[in-house]
């Protein structure tokens, strides 16, 4: 590898020269930036020098005497060769490149000489070695003399009429970021040089075709052909699955890839800031496999679930670990969410306890490990970097209602119902909004699109970094302003991070991190059970103008103007049923790093997280729920101190080399919240807890600590840089266990072996690695379950004390989670095809889970440790680059995902358990089942003879339900697939991320209701029913009822309700309904049987006797008829979106260098371009999925599969992002 002596970090260890000594590799590290495009730093002085050296390009000999020629002064005692070269550097005004093969890098030097030439001080430094050195393009390379007789070309005196120099630059494919230290040789021979701190080159090679080969730590080579090039610019493209590459792992430690025993995915920042986005996480979905996004809402400050190798908890605590410059948050995945992507330097994702049992009981579910920027990456000197990006998001699908009929039942006009039965558009009705005069009904089929906004977003961040020897430091401000979709909505955010590092001695560090946000909304809209952001908009009749109820008052603060009682107008729910919300959050830690010998190191740390949380919910008067309006005041504040030491040891003895450090964590956690709540306001318009009735005040407060003490270790070894075995072990005490169960120990142990580097394998072989392990994970539970705790409430003047229901339970054991994984790493043809495979079980034992009591305990609860689930899983990675030249480069990455989990084990007596349950549909695990599953009534069926499967009617026709529930599918996919794809050609990036998830179920209960109430004509179940016309109708065969029970009875597997509630029939006779003795002809039946009283079975196929009733009668919600065939709204979730497509343009330095000399970018991106659903409902299944807890508790419940008024329009963002480099 070649090495530029300024930026060698290697010690000497003897006073003189020695080839007895083991040398390390010198490394440069790669700057990394926000950047999505960054061009070559070249100043006019930079320009001229090139044209100067490629000038004098045939005179080497003048240009080489004249550099050896230069006198300096120098004067060192026992210093390392690579700090005498330094000076040499800047006493000469040279520029020394060199092999850490050929340089003793424990090489100590004593010199003192004045006023001497360059060529002399050389010849006395490498005096009785073997080293000679070489002048090409101003640049002297030092290499050993036993290599000369291999070379051609290169000379200490002369370079040959017949070479040429070759110069050019070498960047980063993916961002076009120049790339400094970059190795560049000619093929076949030891010459070579590098590339400067700009990424520019310059290399005298033979005239002729010639073969350069670029190499840089953590990107593919590449091999260039140069026929009659004199200039070349070259495009790495990033080896993301590099073996030798450096990735952050548990407690922050860097370890190399090639070591570990487990499966660690690495996100880089660019990866993030390609397509800006309001929250970062969406950044992550698809693009690590066995990492689930699961988002709950499109709108603005909403948070996703974030699942890392499936469903394992039955408590629902299946969130991993938040951990920010090695402080660990919690499991609240807005402190990822409140980060800006333009600061985070990686994202590491520890998936398995293997990875994660360093962290301890909070780890159980995975840990995400988030690494700010900081100073240390950037180059020497002062760098402003400045990042503007606007995204306008623009709703263009919605669900469809239907615009024919209007509200009503049995096609009589009624403005107050809820249903949409009534008659046909075009009739003459007096209603709201005409002062009594009978006029037409007109639809107004636009009235959700005119609702809703083009949302906006703008955001802003501005880094200032500086590097020194010993100061480095990255200030980065940042700036989110957000409107939504849903009218009057938005969010802030403004953010200030700070890292900073001092090198006070050699050996001594200081360093630390600040974050600071506030954030906050003057009207959000969160998303429980109870609130539905867009139902008073889909409520509202179709034959009103959303325009018209814009002037939402009849009477100020007092009363809206609604066409009906028991209604709101959804203007009034957007300017008056207000939720704010305001956070701040400082958190960081300062840490003390100090090499106590070359080998021992220490660090020490204190941390601290802090959170503020408040949030103000009102409602005005007339609001349908809460006719005298009601407000809610609830406040959270969260504090976590976490400190820290940790002793570390590196040593490599011969073959071997010895990884291991101990250390210790003192964990505190301190959460309190409360909250007031009432209705009645005494004077309208004025929304303060003063102003509530004080009948009916409440009141809540609760205090929450949390302690963890930990005493932790590893040990890695390894066997000639190839074989490598890890152990660790860690034991916590946790606060919140009996003192006998409170102390858990748990370990792990894996094993990796680089194949490739033991045994000769196919030249089409690059790497090849093995890998396994196995790890104990323990989970301790929430504060005070042990003891009795009373809740305080008032009875009229008096002040009561109650007990839980939930029994206390002093014998409770932590958790115990065991997995174990499998894993290979291969890549081909210089690694341009990679494939990574991992295999995995986990079992989640011990589990503490609620069982159903005797009341006449006093409790009707209790919580116990039996559950057991086991989880399996399958995760591929495949990444290739297909196309790789000079100025075009194509590279492609699949993730795959499938895993699963199933309940093993339950308390005795107890064969299921219910992770929720509404409306009749229930996401329950029996025993033996899949975590997951969707169960519901089926409708009453005949089980046996002629009739069997066919519904059991009751005497009037109507279907019946079955008191038992059947299966109905699975909410967890049966797979994910995602797929990433960069092109770069010359100065132009197209990327692109695709997101494939086949299978899985979700119930829709947007889509019952909105059927049931006959808002919409089709729900694409029930194989072809509506609210227009059924399966089929009275015009189906001409009214030949005969042919048409023939054509039911003759194919059951079509009509006998299987997949969905099916009837036969229409709204009037136009659309097929049958004659049923009302005004207009409407009837409809269900296709079945009805029992006799002599146990025979009466056919209801539509012959004679058929059973009819009022078509709209099949969806009223009183009798519920629709709700019995809950199977009719299971629907498929599996669905394909573009999620993400940016096009960039790096400016050419003639233009950009006249404004900043760092160069400027600018990209148009686009997200959710394409979004394709196989239940073709006009609902997104990522928006399938409800949190029934309030936001102030920072707990959540997820109805994972549910879905309810998901109303949400689909959108599309698009947007310009302005990067500047200073």
């Amino acid at each position: 590898m070649w090495q530029h002596a300024r930026n060698t970090g290697a010690e000497s260890l003897c006073p003189t020269f020695s080839e007895e000594q083991t040398f390390k590799f010198m490394k440069l590290k790669r700057r990394n930036s926000t950047l999505l495009w960054r061009v070559m730093k070249i100043t006019f002085p930079q320009i001229a020098m090139m044209l100067w050296m490629a000038g004098i390009a045939q005179a080497i000999p003048l240009s080489a005497q004249e550099l050896l020629g230069r006198r300096v002064s120098v004067n060192v005692n026992k210093e390392p060769i690579h700090l005498v070269l330094q000076q040499l550097e800047k006493a000469a005004d040279v520029r020394f490149v060199y092999s850490a093969r050929v340089i003793n890098a424990r090489q100590k030097v004593s010199l003192n000489v004045q006023n001497q030439k360059l060529s002399a001080v050389l010849e006395s430094v490498f005096d009785k070695t073997n080293i000679a050195w070489d002048i090409v393009g101003g640049q002297i390379i030092l290499k050993r003399k036993l290599q000369q007789a291999t070379e051609t070309g290169l000379s200490s005196h002369v370079i040959e009429n017949t070479e040429r120099i070759v110069s050019g630059s070498v960047s980063d494919a993916a961002n076009r970021e120049t790339l400094p230290g970059v190795n560049i040789l000619v093929k076949g021979t030891n010459r070579g040089t590098t590339t400067d701190e700009n990424g520019n080159f310059s290399i005298a090679i033979p005239d002729g075709s010639v073969v350069l080969t670029f190499s840089f730590v953590g990107y593919l080579p590449q091999d260039v052909n140069i026929v009659n090039d004199s200039k070349v610019n070259i495009s790495l493209v990033q080896d993301t699955k590099s073996l030798d590459e450096v990735v952050v792992t548990a407690l922050g430690l860097q370890r190399k890839t090639k070591a570990l025993g487990y499966a660690v995915s690495e996100i880089k920042g660019d990866e993030l800031t390609r397509v800006p986005q309001d929250n970062v996480v969406n950044s992550i979905t698809g693009k690590v496999p066995g990492v689930r996004v699961i988002n709950t809402t499109p709108d603005l400050n909403s948070d996703p679930l974030i699942l890392i190798r499936g469903y394992t908890s039955l408590s629902g605590n299946n969130s991993p670990l938040i951990v920010v410059d090695g402080l660990p948050t919690g499991t609240d995945v807005s402190v990822l969410s409140d980060l800006s992507a333009d600061n985070i330097e990686s994202v590491n994702i520890l998936k398995g306890p293997s990875a994660a049992a360093l962290y301890g009981s909070r780890a159980g579910s995975g840990v995400l490990l988030i690494t700010t920027k900081s100073g240390n990456n950037q180059k020497k000197g002062l760098g402003v970097s400045v990042n503007s990006a606007y995204t306008a998001s623009v709703p263009y699908r919605f669900v469809p209602l239907q615009q024919g009929f209007a509200n009503g039942s049995n096609g009589n006009f009624d403005q107050s119902s809820n249903l949409w039965w009534g008659p046909k558009m075009g009739i003459s009705v007096a209603r709201f909004g005409t002062n009594g005069e009978a006029t037409p009904l007109q639809a107004h089929p636009d009235n959700v699109k005119d609702f809703v906004n083009v949302g906006n977003s703008f955001i802003n961040d501005i880094t200032l970094s500086k590097t020194d020897e010993k100061l480095s430091f990255s200030l980065s401000l940042s700036d989110t302003r957000a409107t939504g979709v849903y009218p009057e909505s938005n969010l802030r955010k403004d953010a200030i991070s700070l890292s900073a590092s001092y090198q006070f001695t050699k050996r001594l560090n200081i360093a630390a991190n600040f974050n600071y946000l506030n954030s906050g909304s003057s009207n959000f809209r969160g998303l429980s059970y109870d609130n539905y952001p867009y139902e008073d908009l889909y409520f509202t009749p179709n034959w009103i103008s959303i325009h018209d109820l814009k002037d939402y008052w009849t009477q100020q603060d007092v009363q809206q103007k609604v066409w009906s009682n028991g209604f709101n107008n959804p203007w009034f729910t957007v300017n008056e049923n207000i939720n704010t919300f305001k956070k701040v959050r400082p958190y960081g830690n300062i840490r003390l790093n100090w090499n106590i010998t070359d080998d021992l190191s220490l660090m020490t740390r204190v941390g601290g997280f802090n959170e503020s949380y408040i949030t103000d919910n009102r409602s005005a008067k007339s609001e349908k729920s809460v006719p005298n309006g009601a407000y809610a005041f609830l406040s959270r504040n969260f504090q976590e101190i976490n400190t820290d030491f940790l002793l570390n040891y590196k040593k490599t003895i011969s073959l071997f080399s010895i990884d291991a450090s101990a250390g210790g964590n003192l964990f505190f956690q301190n959460n309190s919240f409360s909250n007031i709540t009432g209705q009645n306001y005494v004077l309208p318009g004025l929304y303060t807890a003063a102003n509530i009735d004080r009948s009916s005040v409440g009141y809540s407060a609760t205090k929450v600590n949390k302690r963890i003490n930990s005493l932790h270790g590893m040990a890695s070894i390894g066997f000639k840089e190839a074989i490598f075995v890890e152990l660790t072990g860690r034991n916590d005490w946790s606060s919140t266990l009996p003192v006998n169960n409170r102390s858990y120990f748990y370990p792990s142990v894996s094993v990796s072996a680089v194949l490739s580097d033991l045994i000769p394998l196919p030249s089409a072989i690059s790497l090849l690695k093995l890998r396994g392990g196995w790890a104990k994970v323990g989970k301790d539970t929430d504060p005070y379950r042990l003891a009795m705790s009373l809740s305080r409430s008032t009875w009229g003047n008096n002040t009561t004390y109650s007990l839980p229901s939930t029994t206390p339970t002093s014998n409770l054991m932590p958790e115990s989670i065991i997995s174990s994984e499998l894993g290979m790493d291969v890549s081909f043809f210089k690694k341009r095809l990679g494939l990574n495979f991992t295999y995995y079980e986990v079992e989640d034992k011990k589990q503490i889970t609620g069982i159903s009591v005797s009341g006449s305990t006093g409790f009707t609860s209790a919580n116990v440790n039996a559950g057991i689930v086991q989880n399996k899983g399958l995760e591929i990675s495949l990444r290739a680059v297909p196309v790789q030249t000079k100025n075009v480069t194509w590279d492609a990455t699949f993730n795959f995902t499938k895993e699963r989990s199933k309940l093993t084990g339950l308390p005795e007596g107890v064969s299921n358990h219910q992770f929720w349950s509404r409306n009749n549909i229930y996401s329950q695990t029996t025993l033996g089942g899949n975590v997951g599953d969707l169960w519901g009534p089926d409708v009453k069926r005949v089980t046996e003879g002629q009739y069997a499967g066919w519904p059991l009617l009751n005497a009037n026709g109507f279907v019946q339900q079955e008191t038992s529930n059947i299966k109905l599918g699975n909410v967890m996919p049966d797979f994910t697939l995602g797929f990433q794809t960069n092109l770069n050609v010359k100065r132009f990036s197209i990327s692109a991320s695709f997101d494939w998830r086949n299978g899985g179920e979700y119930y829709s209960e947007s889509m019952k209701r909105l059927t049931r109430d006959g808002r919409q004509d089709s729900w694409y179940k029930g194989d072809g029913s509506g609210t227009f016309t059924g399966i089929l109708s009275n015009n189906s065969f001409n009214g030949d009822n005969d042919r048409l029970a023939a054509e039911i009875k003759g194919n059951p597997g079509r009509y006998n309700a299987k997949d969905g509630l099916t009837y036969v029939g229409g709204r009037n006779a136009e659309l097929g309904g049958f004659e049923y003795g009302g005004a207009i002809a409407n009837g409809a039946f269900f296709p079945g049987v009805i029992a006799g009283s002599n146990g025979e079975y009466i056919e209801n196929f539509g012959a004679s006797g058929t059973k009819y009733f009022r078509s709209d009668l099949i969806a009223d919600p009183g009798s519920g008829y629709w709700s019995r065939g809950v199977q009719s709204w299971i629907y498929d979730a599996s669905f394909v979106k573009l999620r993400e497509l940016s096009v960039a343009y790096k400016l050419p330095e003639s233009i950009s260098r006249k404004i900043a000399s760092g160069g400027i970018s600018v990209s148009w991106f686009v997200r959710n371009l394409m979004l394709w659903t196989k239940a073709k409902n006009y609902i997104d299944p990522e928006s399938t999925m409800m949190n029934t807890n309030d936001q102030f508790t920072a707990s959540s419940n997820y109805l994972i599969g549910f879905d309810r008024a998901s109303f949400y329009p689909w959108t599309m963002s698009s947007g310009l992002k302005l990067n500047i480099q200073f």
